[in-house]
């Protein structure tokens, strides 16, 4: 059995590599595809087949997900089901894959080593699945883990798993440069994640960030004194 698949994106450069990776499966068809996020919900009505996976190639930013997400499941409102969808994007940030996934995406693949990566990616989604890139996996996991490990965290609910992440380094004594090197980051990046984890926090400065974490059972601590700030 085929499996209908539409694209997305406002790149020609993205569209000739998808349709390249597509047309390698026999067993999918593309039957449809758009130019932005404008062009959605007529290109959904001229397409004689509903797709079963939508991808959205390389999205511009978090709003173009959601205005295309919304358009998408808008347009089927009125039938049993509607498509799934892929968004296929190097935008790793937590609040764009967290945007993402609260509109109804199936699946977040960034930085594809392989076409077999993402056609594999495609049938787990049309079959009813979700997938996510290994470092997304990897990441969320931690971050529901750590939800069940009993750990009081509900002070640190406004935190993205990304924050949650660093704030658990920062709690080990870590540095802005070893948490960089640790997570592959610019240590700009990880110096504006760990401003804006402290004003989540409602703290000034790091020693107060680290006590206001391992008294949560970070960092593998509770209770323990903060070193001072680094």
């Amino acid at each position: 059995m085929k499996t209908n698949l539409f694209v997305i994106s406002d790149s020609p450069i993205t569209f000739a590599g998808l349709e390249a990776i597509i047309e390698q499966d026999e067993g999918f068809v593309l039957t449809g595809r758009a130019v932005g996020s404008s062009d959605v919900t007529r290109c959904l009505e001229d397409t004689e087949l509903q797709p079963d996976v939508v991808i959205l190639g390389e999205p511009s930013s978090k709003r173009t997900i959601c205005e295309t997400v919304q358009q998408i499941v808008s347009h089927y409102h009125r039938k049993k089901s509607r498509s799934k969808i892929i968004v296929v994007s190097e935008q790793d940030e937590d609040d764009v894959i967290v945007a993402a996934l609260q509109v109804g995406v199936n699946g977040y693949l960034t930085r594809i080593r392989s076409s077999e990566e993402l056609l594999h990616a495609i049938r787990i989604v049309a079959e009813g699945g979700a997938t996510f890139s290994p470092t997304i996996a990897s990441r969320l996991s931690r971050y529901f883990s750590k939800l069940q490990s009993g750990s009081d965290l509900t002070e640190f609910s406004d935190l993205t798993s990304r924050e949650l992440e660093i704030l658990e380094l920062v709690a080990r004594g870590l540095g802005n440069q070893q948490i960089a090197r640790r997570l592959f980051l610019a240590e700009k990046t990880v110096r504006n994640y760990v401003s804006r984890i402290f004003t989540k926090l409602e703290v000034h400065d790091r020693a107060t960030a680290v006590v206001v974490a391992r008294d949560a059972g970070l960092g593998g601590h509770r209770g323990v004194p903060a070193p001072q700030s680094i």
